[in-house]
């Protein structure tokens, strides 16, 4: 039996730094898409565990999965399995985006590992409670700080307007947009890679003590990325392009306003180029600092847009938007070669193991 399973990352978090703890409550509206991370278990004979990290061309072999040491070397990993007391598995895991994109990259890492050694150990969890359980595994079991918008945004896919109040309980409705509306987003995004891994925890613990001292330049930050989901959320559903460019980079310029290196002359430059182009929205991904960009373009001027960025040096990441999180399913391998077994287990829903 070998256990499957893929998580969206997820682009154009508006009122992202809000789903943190020391925010205490916020709202985000962010996009998953097709670009996934990708869980591949198959269960051995042999007690313990072994783990290979194939983007970072790494193994970690666990003897015993009651004694998992965290000593910084794919912890979060070592986490899902200590958290689920799977044991005797060989687990694959690598993902469609670069290190460090500023996508979600490694909440979608744990969502669909969390997922897949659900599978194995009989949980039946719905996407919500993997979610949570994903989230868990940085703050309490590892201790890490994080924002609770990726694990939710993996797990359930779409387009999703979040609201957390207070930190970390997540109420989530998904924004079904009409699909001529739909359509015309995706026709419109471009996802571009700077080539620089994103923030640092240094510019992260700075933000956090000038919120808890009050800096007013930080605080009035915040408060204007916890405005733009509604605001992104209205725009979308009227089909109003423009307006969500303009709610694009109010959002961005709010990042720019928590630290100076949130923004980098890459993504400077990047900005300028994709402008001079055409452009009409920017709003860098995650927390910032390097990582990726989303870019919102006229109906009329994708493709200049995209061959500007392209000569400047930027990669640009292709995927459309995806509705259905974080997908489960199983594969027999027997004499016969491998097939699948049953239908594929999507934690909210019907997918079929051919979808």
């Amino acid at each position: 039996m070998i256990v499957k399973a893929i998580a969206p990352a997820r682009i154009l978090d508006f009122g992202g730094w809000t789903d943190t703890w020391f925010a205490g409550h916020g709202l985000v509206l962010n996009m998953a898409v097709d670009l996934y991370a990708k869980v591949v278990i198959i269960p051995r004979e042999k007690p313990g565990a072994s783990i290979v990290a194939q983007d970072f061309g790494e193994a970690v072999e666990i003897r015993d999965p009651s004694q998992i040491l965290y000593d910084g070397k794919h912890d979060l990993l070592k986490a899902a399995l200590n958290v689920t007391q799977v044991d005797g598995v060989d687990i694959s895991v690598y993902s469609d985006v670069p290190p460090g994109c500023g996508t979600g990259s490694s909440a979608a890492v744990s969502v669909a590992l969390v997922g897949a050694l659900a599978v194995l150990a009989d949980m039946h969890l719905t996407p919500h409670e993997v979610a949570v359980l994903a989230h868990r595994l940085e703050t309490e079991e590892l201790g890490i700080q994080s924002g609770v918008q990726d694990q939710v945004a993996s797990a359930m896919g779409g387009i999703g307007f979040h609201c957390i109040d207070p930190y970390p309980s997540v109420s989530s409705s998904p924004v079904r947009l009409p699909e001529n509306i739909s359509l015309e987003l995706e026709s419109r995004l471009l996802l571009v890679y700077t080539g620089e891994s994103h923030l640092s925890g240094d510019v992260h613990k700075s933000v956090i003590a000038d919120y808890e001292a009050g800096v007013q330049r930080t605080v009035d930050a915040i408060q204007t990325l916890r405005e733009t989901p509604l605001w992104a959320k209205s725009a979308l559903m009227r089909g109003d392009f423009v307006e969500l460019a303009e709610i694009m980079n109010i959002n961005n310029s709010a990042q720019k306003r928590l630290h100076p290196r949130i923004t980098t002359e890459s993504i400077e430059k990047l900005e300028e180029v994709a402008r001079d182009a055409g452009a009409m929205g920017f709003k860098v991904n995650g927390a910032g600092g390097g990582g990726s960009v989303t870019l919102l373009c006229a109906s009329d001027n994708v493709r200049q847009v995209e061959a500007a960025v392209k000569r400047a040096g930027f990669q640009i990441l292709p995927c459309h938007l995806d509705y259905r999180g974080l997908r489960t399913w199983v594969t027999v391998r027997d004499g016969r070669g491998e097939r699948l077994f049953g239908r594929a287990r999507r934690q909210a829903g019907t997918a079929t193991a051919g979808q």
